[in-house]
């Protein structure tokens, strides 16, 4: 028995030890993974969101308790590495805006009358009464009126109502995660959002000869001007 639970133990801290080589994150050098995640220099046990080891050492007050063993270069580490992770994210956003904004379907001077697409699109307390989201319904629901007045419940469940065909898809298809994150598949949401309900996707003929070879010329065409 004392012979299981030491194998499990050293299967858990080899786990553990594979996790931590895979990361070069800050807050391996002061927690260590057990569940919820220890703090090496208090103890103290936190459970939540991964960056609240940071939080802790760096007496940032609101989620989690300050260490009272961290010491001012401790302090000053974390809250280095907290800034650097929002700026990293205020970075990719940024990135994602641009990209979205290089989308345009139409022509510039149909552009007024689309302008109001480029900004999200709200929900009212009459769209509870509307039916859901559903890739199966006839095409005229083009013709629905979106309302203005803001509802963010009606929102996110509308929103999560299109990740869940969104992941369906996904699934069934075999695309890789990392897809996601590709700056085409970001231009492409943009441009299907702007085109409205009734996009019908590309025949497999239009993937294999046209589009294709629409693409191999804009492709050339890129390298030229990299080139020149």
């Amino acid at each position: 028995m004392a012979s299981n639970t030491s194998s499990a133990a050293s299967n858990s801290m080899s786990e553990s030890d594979k996790l931590k080589r895979a990361s070069n994150d800050i807050r391996w050098e002061y927690g260590m993974l057990v569940d919820p995640m220890k703090c090496k220099l208090c103890e103290k046990l936190l459970s939540g969101r991964i960056f609240r080891i940071k939080q802790h050492i760096a007496h940032i007050k609101g989620n989690v308790a300050a260490c009272p063993k961290s010491t001012d270069e401790d302090k000053a580490k974390c809250i280095a590495a907290i800034e650097a992770a929002r700026n990293k994210k205020k970075l990719k956003k940024q990135h994602n805006e641009e990209v979205r904004e290089e989308v345009q379907i139409v022509d510039d001077e149909e552009m007024e009358d689309v302008v109001s697409n480029k900004r999200p699109r709200f929900l009212g307390p009459i769209d509870k009464f509307a039916s859901a989201i559903s890739p199966d319904s006839s095409m005229d629901t083009s013709k629905r009126m979106r309302q203005q007045n803001i509802s963010d419940a009606l929102w996110k469940e509308r929103t999560h109502n299109v990740h869940q065909f969104l992941a369906r898809w996904v699934y069934e298809a075999g695309i890789p995660f990392y897809a996601f994150g590709n700056d085409s598949f970001k231009r492409f949401i943009e441009a299907v959002g702007q085109f409205g309900p009734g996009y019908q996707p590309p025949s497999q003929y239009l993937l294999r000869e046209p589009l294709l070879k629409e693409e191999v010329e804009r492709t050339k065409k890129s390298l030229k001007k990299q080139e020149e």
